[in-house]
């Protein structure tokens, strides 16, 4: 199989490589979400609708627990690279 680029790292074979890319990579958007719907003064109600969306309990959990496992996949794959690049067992 042909090897994967995953954010600066060759892994062949790595199975959630391309998996892991849905997943968000920075902050949610929640704050930036509130910053707006509290300058619009809660007028606009899908401005309000996507605020409520983000800032889910459920959502906020399942956001940060994929935006840790995506961290913790690529510094996997990174020590893996250089484990193999260094000769390392």
């Amino acid at each position: 199989m042909a090897a994967v680029h995953t954010g600066g790292v060759r892994e062949p074979d790595a199975p959630k490589a391309g998996w892991i890319h849905g997943f968000p990579a920075s902050q949610p958007d929640k704050e930036s979400l509130a910053r707006i719907v509290d300058a619009d003064g809660g007028r606009d109600e899908a401005e309000n609708s996507y605020y409520e969306a983000a800032a889910d309990p459920g959502f906020v959990r399942t956001e940060k627990a994929q935006r840790r496992f995506r961290g913790q996949y690529l510094r996997r794959l990174r020590r893996l690279a250089d484990r193999n690049r260094f000769g390392g067992s």
